[in-house]
C-alpha cells in the first residue's frame, strides 16, 4: 500500500491531533499514515525530508499552526516555513507535498479555518498525487 507522511508540529496539541485525525480519516482508505512529530513550524521541511531519504511515500502533508504573537517573530516563522516546505516540494518534485500550516491571527480564526482547510488540504494531496501518477 501507498505510504503518506504527516509531519505536524508539538504546538497546539489539541488543534493539531484534530488536524491530523481529519486527514487520516480521509487518506486512511487508500493509504497507510506514518506520523512524524517536529518541535515547531520551522522544522516540518527538515523532519519530512529525512524521512523521505529513509522510506518511500507518494505523499506527504504538513500540519502546524502559527499564532501572530506581538513580535516579529511571526513573520519570520511563517516566511521559513513557508519557503522550506516550497524548497522540498522542488527537490522531491516526484512526491506529492501539501502544507498545511495555519497562519491565524487569533484562536477564533483558527478555530473558524482548521477543519475546513485541513479537508481541503487533504483532498488536493490526493488530488495531487493522482496528477502526478499519471
Amino acid at each position: 500500500m501507498n505510504k503518506i507522511l504527516i509531519v505536524h508540529t508539538s504546538w497546539y496539541e489539541e488543534e493539531i491531533t484534530k488536524m491530523i485525525d481529519i486527514s487520516v480519516e480521509i487518506l486512511e482508505q487508500k493509504f497507510t499514515c506514518v506520523k512524524a512529530k517536529a518541535p515547531g513550524a520551522i522544522e516540518l521541511a527538515a523532519l519530512a525530508k529525512s524521512k523521505m531519504h529513509k522510506e518511500n511515500y507518494v505523499g506527504v502533508i504538513c500540519h502546524g499552526i502559527v499564532i501572530r504573537g506581538e513580535t516579529s517573530h511571526y513573520d519570520l516563522v511563517t516566511n521559513e516555513t513557508f519557503r522550506s516546505i516550497g524548497s522540498l516540494s522542488e527537490n522531491f518534485f516526484d512526491i506529492a507535498v501539501i502544507n498545511n500550516v495555519l497562519c491565524v491571527e487569533n484562536t477564533t480564526q483558527l478555530l473558524e479555518r482548521l477543519e475546513k482547510n485541513t479537508r481541503n488540504n487533504t483532498n488536493a494531496l490526493i488530488s495531487l498525487i493522482n496528477e502526478k501518477s499519471c
